[in-house]
């Protein structure tokens, strides 16, 4: 069926851009989680060029530090049938296709690299990361592979918000900071430029209901550039014993992502495929980060941090036909702003062994009014353990495994708004069971010289 194809077509696309993009681990599409417990706003290693980046001038001498993340993830969503969804003569209504359960399983990976060097008291560094983005590729529904009637179900119940889909921000990042030695006090400043993608593969319809008869797909590819700064201060309050760091990462421009710009493809049958040009309005919050580390003995270390972000700036993702400024997509968000919290800690078993472990909360930023398949979100807990082992001398790696544990939730078709203006109506709503489970294997190399 030529629905099946453009989706086809689509996931293909997708697959290759999506092979590096990570899902979110922490609130909202946060997946800021470089350096694996070593980083926090009171780290000296590459990483604080995004956590805080006064910590680069408290290092010494010049690191390179390579990170990576591989994380598995498997969500299931499961929907009843509710009095919005649209019946009767226009809109069928077939068993499987608009309720029941849709999964996915991913392999994600995402990598970090960073370079710090330490000139007398000031200290620079760069770094290329991603600590925004999301992922999503979902299975089929076997029940209806090769319908001769309804092929649009294949695609899952889901379908209608996304099939296959990526909101990514990876950031290059250039920092500096000094130290002043006699206070015990350094300060930093970063520069980012940021690489936004969105790519979204959802079903379609010409009336904008949900029609199984006159089901299409559409295919949005969106790309934009912005910029943003960062802020951070870091104090050693008992010399050598105690550290306190707090930082700022501004919203993009300061005030606002520019929309992505890119085209929509869209396939309707009996229409053909057309493509115009688009524009999607997006954002990324700003974040507040504070944390504090002691050490109370030379072989021990305990660590204290969290976070703000202002996932507020959310209210809408607007999809629009540049061409002629008609909306294409009006989709409620309504965000709220999360925190996050963790504690950690480290024992060195000998001069070149460490072993660390850590937990921690991250609420979140996803209303019942507004949730759906494509973005989720829950409150969840992380659990940490892992080592950093020096190999030869200024030569360090470090390995880690984190489980991620989220509470379910639930959404009754009352509870569901997604329908309230936002040109959604005639859509399943978001009402039904989201679960979702992580882990996440962390890999980092720092070479100091």
């Amino acid at each position: 069926m030529r629905p099946a194809r453009l989706g086809l077509i689509g996931g293909a696309a997708l697959a290759a851009a999506l092979a590096l993009a990570p899902r979110a681990d922490a609130s909202g599409i946060s997946v800021a989680r470089f350096g694996g417990e070593h980083g926090h706003p009171t780290t000296n290693n590459a990483t604080a060029i995004y956590y805080n980046p006064a910590g680069i001038a408290m290092s010494e001498g010049t690191h390179v530090f390579l990170d990576v993340s591989l994380a598995w993830r498997k969500v299931t969503y499961d929907r009843d049938t509710a009095p919005s969804d649209c019946v009767g003569a226009s809109c069928p209504n077939v068993p499987g296709a608009n309720d029941g359960k849709g999964s996915l399983f991913n392999i994600l990976a995402s990598p970090m690299v960073g370079v710090t060097t330490k000139l007398g008291d000031v200290g620079l560094g760069a770094a290329f990361y991603t600590p925004f983005g999301g992922q999503s590729i979902w299975d089929k529904n076997d029940d209806f592979k090769d319908d001769p009637t309804y092929a649009g179900p294949y695609d899952g119940v889901q379908r209608w918000y996304v099939m296959e889909g990526t909101i990514r921000s990876s950031f290059i990042s250039l920092a500096g900071a000094y130290h002043l030695k006699p206070a015990r006090l350094a300060f930093g400043l970063s520069g980012n430029l940021i690489l936004s993608t969105v790519d979204t593969v959802r079903a379609k319809t010409s009336g904008g209901d949900a029609d199984l008869r006159a089901e299409g797909r559409a295919y949005l590819h969106t790309t934009g550039v912005d910029w943003s700064l960062g802020a951070g201060v870091m104090y050693e309050a008992i010399e050598k014993q105690l550290w306190v760091g707090a930082s700022y990462q501004s919203r993009p421009n300061l005030t606002g992502m520019k929309p992505l710009e890119g085209e929509q493809t869209t396939f309707l049958p009996g229409g053909g495929e057309s493509t115009v040009d688009a524009e999607i309005e997006h954002e990324i919050p700003d974040v507040y980060r504070l944390g504090f580390r002691y050490k109370p003995a030379e072989d021990l270390e305990l660590r204290l941090f969290g976070d703000y972000q202002r996932w507020s700036v959310l209210e809408k993702h607007i999809v629009t036909n540049t061409e002629n400024g008609d909306l294409l997509l009006d989709q409620r968000r309504e965000w709220k702003d999360t925190f996050g919290v963790r504690v950690g800690g480290s024992k060195w078993l000998n001069k070149s062994v460490e072993a660390f472990a850590g937990a921690g909360y991250s609420s979140n930023a996803v209303p019942k009014e507004t949730l759906e398949p494509a973005l989720p979100d829950w409150d969840g807990f992380s659990f940490t353990a892992g080592g950093r082992f020096e190999l030869v001398e200024k030569l360090f790696l470090a390995a880690s495994y984190t489980q991620l544990v989220y509470l379910p939730r639930k959404v009754s078709a009352d509870e569901s708004e997604l329908d309230d203006g936002t040109g959604l109506a005639h859509l399943p709503d978001g009402n039904g069971n989201y679960k979702q489970m992580v882990g996440v294997l962390n890999v980092n190399v720092d070479f100091q010289f």
